[in-house]
């Protein structure tokens, strides 16, 4: 292989620093003023270099080939315009789009994670989680920064179990990849929180070490918070008026390879020799001491993609680690997948690009521990590049904490019962509910035939044993019976595998499970398979293309991101509320143009309700890098009938993801309006007339609130509506017992047997309808 004209080997000589030349701290800050945003298309290795010639400020995780989105100083336009390159300017001034994170930094809300933090307040956060728990989560110091800062990280497990199986995270190795520690830190924040609520989470923590360090290289944290927001090293002094070491190609394992450069001024400078860097240095000291370690994930930004072994040179993991590797990997991308449908693509490093000297492959290669590269939202074709929107946090976390704790199932268990659509902790009354199970390999050969879900009505009594319905593949559906209002189902799952080893979810079922309190009062349920009576059209409505339309849509996408649906959200239904929906020859033709278009749901009465929430799945894709102000997926609500309006939820605007992917919202009515029976909802979607590319959605619509339709009656044992000789024979057949007396058996009392009170409760009421 020619390898002086690979991509990475153009890297290795050309790149240079990321933007303008580095500062001492202290000084003012880098600035960007003038730089152009571009979207230039590389196909070719000469290509590349020849971008590489005219600028180092590459927006993508790493410089590569594809349409890639890049900055380029104001000097330098010239030379790219006689370049041959094809490309297009998408902003006039990158430090405009800087700005406007400097002015969402300054607008931080009440929770932790709907902003950025600093180092300081990420070690604070360190400090109160260990505050709190004690019991779960204890503080560890690894060594200090090559500037004399600490580098802390936390353990976090249970007291149950002895030598179990640990887990390392850490985030932060470069320096302008914010998300990378706030997606460490939510992953603390969540095994924490749920250990008493969760009991999946609860039996991670009974069978699994989490050491978890957020920030690896804080003094370029910091350096990218103060002085230069497109910093990338450690803040090492490396002579000439040249600063800085790249902690991801500081790793013995192929180091001075391809993807790495021997220049002091390059971003990617590997340093003098490996592990020159206290930064690397500490943190390789930290995992030889910890032989507990068996999977460890080094997260990054930005490019969705879940990358292993090797990134120095164009060679694959041995078997078994091999099939192994892409086994966990395509778990890991589908449990991404399946919380907010984000597209991480799993591959090996050197897929991406070689890099030498990069921490996963000397994790494998020397600790002998399983190891990737996830490199978070957003894709690598996305403008924002390492200034994702705040409101990325925790949708970035979300999907991230359920790839751990497939992973941490993974190692500990032959097969991994995994929920795509989540669990149920709140169903309806006297109404079957289905979930939606996966089963995944781990080590085991699954036995398809095995998998049960079992169940209970109330706190005590053997649990009742259900066959799930297979759907294909390892994909299954599980049905919760329908149980009355009040009570609570109690319930787990299991699988097994063709030796007969026995998989619970959660994992120490029975004595442990998950439960659903039942009781909804559902006032609107919408999926959008039928016409329920909402309205196209506003008297100010002027767009002139995407208008709302009920349909099945048809897909569309733009530099490889998903603009408009190709499905609707619900498992069952094809059709959702969408601006047209007709794919036509480009993403660009049904669009939504030159003004705005309304959908106005019928009129909702919530009259006599407590405490009623809206519910609803949205989709907004906007590609404009800075949004105008006239762009907007508005959300509204209403309590006079649509003479007045208070908004419930704009997206759009500065600082609001619009990726082209399903989420859900769910919002309090009483936040907003007081419910009365003249409630109406409206969506707005408007388009400023510029070139940005504006689709829209909604689909399962759904207004209810936790409590019971009507008021409870007792005697009615089989919820029919009329207590009578069925209602007495059931409570007769468990006339004195104690264990599994609940309220359906026969307990109306509620006093945990079922007795004579009870009966004489049943025969009072004897042959009434209920209300």
């Amino acid at each position: 292989m020619f390898r002086a004209l690979t991509p990475a080997a153009l890297v290795a000589v050309l790149l240079a620093a990321c933007g303008p030349a580095s500062a001492e701290a202290g000084d003012e800050p880098v600035r960007y003023d003038g730089w152009r945003v571009i979207e230039v298309v590389l196909n070719t290795p000469e290509d590349l270099a020849k971008m590489l010639s005219v600028s180092q400020a590459f927006l993508a995780s790493e410089p590569a080939l594809g349409t890639q989105p890049w900055v380029v100083a104001p000097e330098k336009l010239e030379e790219l315009a006689r370049s041959g390159l094809v490309h297009r300017v998408v902003h006039e001034d990158f430090q405009e789009l800087l700005d406007r994170e400097q002015s969402w930094l300054r607008v931080r809300g009440d929770g932790w994670y709907e902003n950025y933090a600093t180092y300081e307040q990420i070690n604070d956060r360190i400090d109160t989680i260990v505050a709190q728990r004690p019991d779960l989560a204890t503080k560890f110091y690894i060594g200090d920064s090559i500037e004399g800062r600490a580098v802390y990280g936390l353990t976090i497990t249970s007291a149950v179990g002895v030598d179990k199986p640990a887990l390392l995270f850490n985030g932060t190795q470069h320096a302008r990849e914010w998300i990378s520690p706030m997606t460490v830190m939510y992953i603390a924040d969540e095994l924490v929180a749920g250990y008493d609520t969760d009991a999946e989470i609860r039996a991670l923590l009974d069978e699994v070490v989490f050491y978890i360090i957020p920030v690896v290289n804080p003094d370029g944290y910091i350096y990218s918070w103060d002085s230069d927001r497109m910093w990338r090293k450690n803040r090492r002094y490396n002579g000439g008026g040249k600063w800085g070491v790249d902690p991801n190609r500081n790793w013995a394992t192929g180091w001075g390879g391809p993807g790495s450069s021997g220049s002091p001024g390059s971003s990617t400078y590997r340093g003098t020799a490996p592990f020159s860097e206290p930064e690397t240095a500490n943190l390789r000291d930290f995992i030889l001491a910890h032989d507990d370690i068996v999977a460890h994930i080094d997260f990054h930004s930005h490019a969705q993609l879940i990358l292993y072994p090797f990134g120095y040179d164009e060679i694959l993991p041995p078997e078994p680690d091999l099939t192994l590797y892409e086994q966990l990997s395509a778990g890991l991308k589908a449990s991404i997948f399946d919380v907010h449908g984000a597209t991480y693509i799993a591959q090996t490093a050197h897929a991406l690009y070689l890099a030498g000297g990069i921490m996963t492959d000397w994790v494998y290669d020397q600790a002998q521990i399983y190891s990737w590269t996830i490199e978070l939202r957003p894709d690598s074709a996305d403008f924002y590049g390492f200034v994702l929107p705040p409101d990325g946090i925790i949708l970035t976390g979300e999907e991230n904490f359920e790839a751990i704790k497939f992973l941490a199932q993974f190692l500990t268990q032959p097969l991994v019962i995994r929920f795509p659509d989540g669990r149920p902790t709140l169903v309806p009354e006297d109404q079957a509910t289905t979930v939606a199970v996966t089963i995944a390999e781990s080590g085991g050969e699954f036995d398809p035939n095995s998998p049960r879900l079992l169940w209970r009505i109330g706190a005590s009594g053997p649990f009742t044993a259900t066959a799930l319905t297979p759907l294909g593949a390892n994909d299954y559906e599980a049905t919760l019976p329908a149980a009355p209002c009040g009570t609570q189902l109690q319930y787990y799952f299991q699988a097994e595998t063709t030796e007969q080893v026995v998989v619970n979810s959660p994992l120490h079922a029975p004595s442990t499970f998950h439960v659903a309190d039942v009781g909804i009062t559902i006032y609107f349920e919408d999926d959008m398979e039928s016409d329920q009576g909402w309205t196209v059209g506003a008297p100010d409505d002027d767009a002139t293309n995407g208008i709302w339309n009920r349909m099945d849509p048809e897909g569309t996408e733009y530099r490889r991101k998903q603009v408009q649906p190709e499905d609707d959200h619900s498992d069952n239904g094809t059709s959702c509320w969408v601006t047209d929906g007709r794919a036509g020859s480009s993403a660009y033709s049904y669009n939504v143009d030159d003004g705005k278009t309304t959908l106005t749901s019928p009129m909702l009465d919530l009259d006599g309700s407590e405490d009623p929430v809206l519910s609803y799945w949205r989709w907004y894709h906007n590609n404009a890098v800075l949004h105008q102000p006239d762009d907007a997926f508005q959300v509204d609500i209403s309590n006079d009938g649509g003479a007045s309006w208070v908004n419930v939820e704009t997206s759009g605007p500065e600082g609001v993801l619009t990726d082209g992917l399903w989420y859900h919202r769910e919002f309090r009515i009483a936040d907003f309006v007081t419910p009365t029976a003249q409630v109406k909802i409206r969506v707005v979607v408007s388009d400023d007339g510029e070139s940005s590319l504006v689709e829209c959605a909604l689909d399962e619509v759904c207004v209810f609130e936790a409590g019971c339709s009507g008021p409870a009656c007792p005697g009615d044992l089989n919820a029919d509506g009329v207590i009578d000789l069925q209602d007495l024979a059931q409570l007769l057949g468990n006339y004195g017992t104690t264990s599994g007396a609940t309220y359906e058996m026969g307990d109306l009392d509620g006093d945990a047997d079922v007795d004579l009170t009870d009966l004489a409760t049943l025969l009072a009421v004897y042959g009434t309808t209920c209300p």
